[in-house]
């Protein structure tokens, strides 16, 4: 579901700039389902409008911070769930994954820190 990232440690960065999520397809799926993604408490919904097949990606998202009424830190569940004609047929097994609350230091903050450790 997250290609090139490491669930365990997600940078504040990283979680701002944006994550890209890949949301596997399955044959099981049909035209007309409804997929509801959920980043925590966010939600992205999105209905099917094409054949699925095996081994197949159907909805790629891009969860920035900047853009997420719920800015959520430490452990955080991603997972989605499939509807058809409203109904709940299906839910994804929950990934957890762990995003920092620690921004990044810049040099200048760095040089502080030396200078004050210095004294």
């Amino acid at each position: 579901m997250l290609p090139d990232i490491d669930p365990d440690s997600i940078s504040h960065e990283q979680a701002h700039a944006g994550i890209t999520i890949h949301i596997p397809g399955s044959v099981k799926m049909c035209w007309g389902d409804e997929i509801h993604f959920y980043w925590g408490k966010n939600l992205s919904s999105t209905t099917l409008f094409h054949r699925v097949g095996e081994n197949s990606v159907v909805r790629v998202l891009c969860i920035s911070y900047k853009f997420t009424p719920y800015v959520q830190y430490g452990l955080v569940d991603l997972y989605y769930e499939l509807y058809r004609d409203h109904r709940l047929i299906g839910t994804s097994p929950v990934l957890r994954v762990n995003v920092n609350y620690a921004v990044p230091v810049t040099s200048r903050q760095r040089q502080r820190k030396r200078r004050f450790i210095d004294q």
